[in-house]
């Protein structure tokens, strides 16, 4: 199945609330998402934190990502915005 290129909100969600699931187990939740294109995605997540190359990630997602709040699905950081000293509300 062909998908659109472009990952909408709902779908990004869904990566960044399974940090911990692998590209596969994400595939099948993601209706035809093939695993490599959630492989590259997740790069790009984590290159976000890391202060690398962003340029497979839109603006929504970048918006998303600056917000704080989620966990690096590569090496498991969390970001959090800098002001946040305690982990009350924590996602995931």
């Amino acid at each position: 199945m062909n998908r659109d290129l472009n990952w909408n909100e709902q779908e990004f969600n869904i990566i960044l609330l399974n940090p911990h699931s692998t590209d596969y187990e994400l595939s099948a939740k993601l209706n035809g998402r093939q695993a490599e294109a959630i492989s590259n995605l997740r790069a790009f997540i984590h290159n976000y934190h890391i202060k690398g190359n962003i340029s497979g990630l839109s603006k929504l997602m970048i918006t998303r990502l600056s917000q704080g709040y989620w966990e690096c699905p590569r090496c498991h950081h969390k970001a959090i915005k800098d002001d946040y000293a305690s982990n009350k509300g924590w996602i995931p």
